[in-house]
Order: C-alpha cells, then sequence, then structure tokens
C-alpha cells in the first residue's frame, strides 16, 4: 500500500477512538488527492494523535512524577490511572466519561499518568514506585496515605459502572449507581443497622409514600417501588439481608440470560443497581449483570 493509504487507515482508527470522524472527512477531501512526503505524514498523524488524546480526556488531570505528590495530596481521594502515554480504547473512555459525570464533586480527582517504557521513560519511577504492571491499565484509588492506594480488582473490568461501584465501596462520597436515589440509599443505611422492627417498618412505610407522591415523570419512580420491597422481603426473611438479596440477584440474573425487551433490560439492570446499596457493607454482588447499564 502506499505511505498515503497507509496513514489513511491509521487516521480512521483515531478518529474512531476520539469520535471527531469529521476531522477525518475533512483531511481526507484535502490531502489524500496528493502525494504527502513521508516527513509530512509523521508529523500531521502526531498532532491527530495529540488532538485525539486531548479529547478523550476531559473530566482528568494528567499528572507526572514532580506533581503527583503535590495533587494527590490536595484532595480527600483520587482514581487515578496508570496507562501508556496515549491511551485509548473502551477503558478510558470509561474513566473519562465517570470523570465528566462526577466533575462537580471537589473531594474527588480523576488522574491520568501515562507511562513511556521508551525514550525519556516518563513516570517509570511512578510505575516502580506503585508496582504498576505491564498489563495497562491499572487504577488506583489514593486517599490521605499516598503509599497506600487501594487496587481496583484486576478481576474486574472496567467500566463507568464498575468504577462507580469501586469508588461507592472504598470512600464515604455518594457514588450512585443509575437508578439509585442519595436519600434512599440513607435509608438503607439506617434500615439495615437497625434492630426494630417497628422502624424498619417506619422506613419501608417512608419509602411507599415518597414513591406514590413522585410525579409520573419521575426518573425514579420506580426506584421507590424496588427499594421499598426489598426492604420488605429483608424484614419478613429469617435468613441475613445479604442473602436475601443475592438470592433476588440470581434470579434476576437468569431473567437477563433470556429474551427480553431493551426497557425491560435496562428495568432489571437498575434492580441490580439498587441491590448493591443493600449489599455495599456486605458480600459484594457476584452477578456477571452488575451494574452494566
Amino acid at each position: 500500500k502506499s505511505a498515503a493509504a497507509v496513514s489513511g487507515e491509521f487516521i480512521k482508527i483515531l478518529t474512531k477512538v476520539s469520535g471527531i470522524r469529521r476531522i477525518y472527512q475533512n483531511f481526507n477531501k484535502t490531502m489524500f488527492r496528493y502525494w504527502v512526503p513521508p516527513s509530512a505524514l509523521v508529523l500531521i498523524l502526531l498532532l491527530f494523535f495529540v488532538e485525539c488524546t486531548a479529547w478523550t480526556a476531559r473530566g482528568c488531570v494528567d499528572l507526572d512524577s514532580s506533581t503527583f505528590d503535590k495533587v494527590v495530596k490536595k484532595f480527600r481521594y483520587t482514581l487515578v490511572k496508570f496507562d501508556t502515554a496515549f491511551p485509548y480504547g473502551d477503558k478510558h473512555e470509561a474513566f473519562t466519561s465517570l470523570a465528566q459525570q462526577t466533575a462537580s464533586n471537589d473531594e474527588l480527582l480523576f488522574a491520568l499518568v501515562g507511562i513511556k517504557d521508551y525514550g525519556e521513560k516518563d513516570n517509570t519511577d511512578l510505575e516502580s514506585r506503585f508496582s504498576i504492571p505491564k498489563e495497562y491499565p491499572v487504577v488506583k484509588l489514593f486517599s490521605h496515605n499516598i503509599d497506600k492506594p487501594i487496587d481496583f480488582p484486576t478481576s474486574e473490568e472496567i467500566s463507568a459502572d464498575s468504577l462507580r461501584l469501586f469508588l461507592k465501596r472504598n470512600t464515604d462520597l455518594y457514588i450512585g449507581l443509575p437508578g439509585c436515589v442519595q436519600k434512599l440509599d440513607d435509608l438503607v443505611h439506617v434500615f439495615l443497622h437497625s434492630s426494630d422492627n417497628l422502624e424498619k417498618q417506619s422506613i419501608i412505610d417512608q419509602i411507599e409514600t415518597l414513591g406514590k407522591a413522585a410525579d409520573e415523570t419521575d426518573q425514579f419512580k420506580t426506584s421507590y417501588q424496588t427499594y421499598a420491597a426489598l426492604m420488605r422481603k429483608i424484614l419478613h426473611s429469617s435468613k441475613a439481608h445479604s442473602i436475601v438479596v443475592q438470592d433476588e440477584v440470581d434470579r434476576i440474573a437468569k431473567i437477563l440470560q433470556g429474551k427480553l425487551s431493551d426497557s425491560k433490560r435496562q428495568d432489571l439492570k437498575l434492580r441490580i443497581n439498587i441491590m448493591q446499596s443493600f449489599l455495599s457493607e456486605s458480600t459484594p454482588v457476584t452477578s456477571a449483570h452488575s451494574s452494566e447499564l
């Protein structure tokens, strides 16, 4: 293939990653009508790559060896993704997507550390310091003790929802999953820590009242019903709440394996998200369908 053809295919990949196909189309109309010197192609591709990388890093801060400690110490929590110098793909987009969704939280920072194992070998000292394996990306949660971060489980796929759940489990910040409501999650905490059945029933009644009062256009109207139904099952069962909810997760997981409409599938996945609020202080949900939206 000619240099122009190969470069054209490469730029198609870059634009697919970043979502800015318009740039490729304009470039294709003007530049590929003519032969372009290899040196010029290298410069052009480099500029495209830098632009694509910057576009996909919104909501995140780039850190290096000289700024890492200074910045991380300023925030209660910092979620850091250690990756290649020019990250791309679904995992990178999931990380930056959640960063934008939680941008209003001043106590949480999303950061990127690009590692180069060639040339000047940028940030390889951080790679060594935090024992980062070569299987990028690696996500770690830092708090006040910088030298003892919490590792995102390598057994879990990196997605916006799995990262959200990781933060929910390991911080005291409210990082609600889709379908969850903060005031109801707060009531779940009270419900699970109460030994008074009358108090528990009162909480269920309160949630049902809130659900009935919610407007039909309220996106969380069905969430109230799910919270109340789960609490009622727990209240009337002799089993531990974690077992009751896990049984429900398993039941829904089986249903999700069948043929369902898109709306029904989404509804069931939202239910599993709500169950995470009941299990966040005990055994985590084991369903492969957990938090997938």
